[in-house]
C-alpha cells in the first residue's frame, strides 16, 4: 500500500525499488491523488505502466485530486481553455503536457476514478482514499464520502471512532508528519493513514501489511512554486532514505 504520491514521480521510482529489494513481486496498491501537486506527474505516469508492462500487479483506489483532474481534462476536451482551470490541475496537464504522456495520464485517470476502494478478496484489509462514516461502516457510507471525507480543523478524524469492526482500513488524504497505525489489544492494526505529505516535502510511505512493516523515501523539502503548505510540514526537510519497521 502506498500513500498519496502527488506528483512526486522520483520518490515513487525510489520507493517501488525499495519495495521490490524487500518483498520481490509484491502487488502494490495506491491510495490516490496520483498526479497533481507535484513536479513529476509524467514519471509517476510512467512507473505505474513500466510496472505493470513488467508483469506487476499495482491497483489504484480513487482520490479526490483524480477526480477534479480528469474533469478538468474532459473540460478541455470539451474545449475550455486551459488557462481557465484551477491552478493546480492547468500545471499538472502542463506537466503531463509537456511529458507527452497526457493520453496515457487520461487513461489511468479514467481507471482510477472508477474504483472507490481495493478489498482484500476474504476481507481482511481495505484500501480507499479518505475513509469512512464508523456508524454507516464500509457497506453503508457513500461513495463519495470514501473520497472526500476529512475533519475540520480541530474536530477528531473519522478513525478515533473507528472501532476495527470492518477490519483494517488503509487511507491516506490527510496528510501527516509520521504514518498513524492504530492496533487492537492484540497488537494487530486496524487502521492506517500513510499519506506522509511527500508533496510537502515529506516522505513518501508503503505499508506491507503482510509483514507489518512501513518503507519509506523521504522528500526533499521544496514544494512547488505557490503551493499551500500544511502548518506541520512547514520548514520540513528531510534527508537520506530509511526503512521503519
Amino acid at each position: 500500500m502506498i500513500g498519496d504520491v502527488h506528483g512526486c514521480g522520483v520518490h515513487l521510482e525510489r520507493l517501488l525499488s525499495l519495495v521490490d529489494r524487500w518483498f520481490p513481486g509484491a502487488r502494490a496498491v495506491l491510495v490516490g491523488d496520483l498526479f497533481t501537486k507535484g513536479p513529476e506527474p509524467g514519471r509517476v505516469v510512467r512507473a505505474i505502466m513500466d510496472r505493470r508492462a513488467s508483469g506487476l500487479r499495482i491497483d489504484i483506489a480513487c482520490g479526490n485530486h483524480d477526480l477534479r483532474l480528469l474533469g478538468a481534462i474532459v473540460r478541455m476536451q470539451s474545449g475550455a481553455n486551459l488557462d481557465l482551470l484551477p491552478r493546480t490541475e492547468r500545471v499538472a496537464v502542463e506537466l503531463l503536457q509537456r511529458a507527452g504522456l497526457m493520453r496515457e495520464a487520461t487513461w489511468i485517470l479514467t481507471e482510477t476514478c472508477d474504483r472507490v476502494e481495493v478489498r482484500h478478496p476474504r476481507g481482511a484489509w481495505t484500501v480507499m482514499h479518505a475513509g469512512i462514516d464508523p456508524k454507516l461502516g464500509i457497506e453503508g457510507t457513500p461513495d463519495t464520502t470514501k473520497v472526500h471525507l476529512k475533519a475540520l480543523e480541530g474536530e477528531p478524524n473519522w478513525w478515533e471512532r473507528y472501532d476495527g469492526s470492518d477490519g483494517l482500513i488503509v487511507v491516506g488524504h490527510r496528510p501527516v508528519v509520521e504514518p498513524i497505525i492504530l492496533r487492537d489489544a492484540d497488537g494487530a492494526p486496524y487502521f492506517a493513514n500513510i499519506d506522509t505529505g511527500c508533496a510537502y516535502g515529506g516522505a513518501l510511505t508503503a505499508y506491507c501489511i503482510e509483514a507489518d512493516q512501513l518503507l519509506q523515501v523521504p522528500g526533499d523539502g521544496l514544494p512547488m512554486p505557490g503551493m499551500e503548505v500544511p502548518s506541520a510540514f512547514r520548514g520540513l526537510l528531510r534527508g537520506g532514505q530509511r526503512v521503519a519497521g
